[in-house]
């Protein structure tokens, strides 16, 4: 099978996924397009619930357009015979008129994730939900790219990995993403960075580099990890944001929503995620911190859960320990 234009211009790209997998774009979207089957799916994922991160909703209300093409042009490129976009339901209330002007008689629906949680932007669960299936994430294998929606090879990608093959099929892509960047004492702001660039340059360049003894959660304020100020010579290409703290801040807060977070958003089908996010937050609240159980049940999760809110829940609270609190 000759490899479409398309697909070797991403490849010549380097292009990761802009979701949390940061996945080769040019692998996922081969996979579906070798994968056999007539029906074939594409779904953009937007439905951005990461708390802290805010790209996608700035590029939904800026650059729908190359949102819409760049589904469209993954529909032509791997023989897809139906679109989807995939919001939360605060997007999909606020975008939804400004996207269908622009898919207008396209193939394309969209859909709205029924509630505002966590676990439905997982990948597997998002199509599950799409299915009017149970919220939960699948086992895998098989992959989505051969076993997706509707049990027919899916290509599944982020809002900006979207936004960013329509710039790569027009040449126009110049290795920048969208960077967010927030925290104590500064607003929700959107950059435009190369992805070589280190974390402690945007903060510079930015003008959001605190002034104030500080940690910073890289990725996200649930599942990001936690660095100090000299760990911050690392570059933002896998990461969509990130979240400052003050470094006095006070733990018990932090613990309470790191914990809190998880255990309410797990849905609740693999016992190490389902009972480990209970038992973490069970053996905080007794100060069983750092115990050889606590991180027994640690290594259980991040090498057993079936999807990575499970992997994931641990990483702001471990981060911590290991780089904030043994240094203070």
């Amino acid at each position: 099978m000759k490899t479409p234009r398309l697909l070797k211009k991403i490849e010549r790209a380097g292009l990761l996924g802009r979701g949390c997998g940061t996945f080769p774009v040019y692998k996922k979207w081969q996979a579906v397009l070798n994968a056999p089957g007539k029906i074939k799916y594409v779904v953009g994922n937007c439905s951005e619930s990461e708390p802290g991160i805010f790209k996608d909703e700035f590029i939904l209300d800026r650059y729908p357009e190359r949102v819409i093409d760049g589904v469209l042009l993954a529909m032509k490129t791997i023989g897809a015979r139906q679109g989807f976009i995939y919001l939360n339901p605060a997007y999909y209330h606020k975008f939804r008129k400004k996207l269908q002007l622009f898919i207008g008689d396209e193939q394309i629906e969209l859909f709205a994730k029924p509630t505002a949680d966590y676990v439905g932007g997982e990948e597997s669960t998002m199509l599950n939900l799409m299915e009017g299936r149970r919220e939960e994430a699948r086992l895998r294998p098989p992959y989505l790219t051969s076993v997706g929606f509707e049990g027919c090879p899916t290509l599944v990608n982020n809002c900006e990995t979207f936004y960013a093959v329509s710039l790569i099929n027009e040449d126009k892509y110049d290795g920048q993403r969208f960077f967010c960047l927030t925290g104590d004492g500064f607003p929700r702001s959107i950059y435009l960075f190369p992805e070589t660039i280190t974390v402690k340059e945007a903060l510079l360049k930015s003008g959001h580099y605190p002034r104030f003894p500080f940690f910073i959660q890289l990725g996200g304020q649930a599942s990001g990890s936690c660095l100090r100020e000299n760990q911050l010579a690392i570059p933002i290409q896998h990461y969509a944001g990130l979240i400052i703290h003050r470094l006095d801040k006070d733990e018990r807060e932090l613990f309470d929503y790191w914990l809190g977070f998880f255990a309410r958003e797990a849905c609740g089908k693999c016992v190490p995620c389902r009972e480990g996010t209970y038992r973490l937050r069970e053996m905080y609240k007794n100060n069983q911190l750092g115990s050889e159980l606590f991180w027994d049940i640690i290594h259980t999760m991040q090498n057993t859960a079936i999807c990575s809110l499970g992997k994931m829940a641990t990483t702001a609270v471990v981060s911590y320990l290991e780089n904030i609190k043994r240094r203070q």
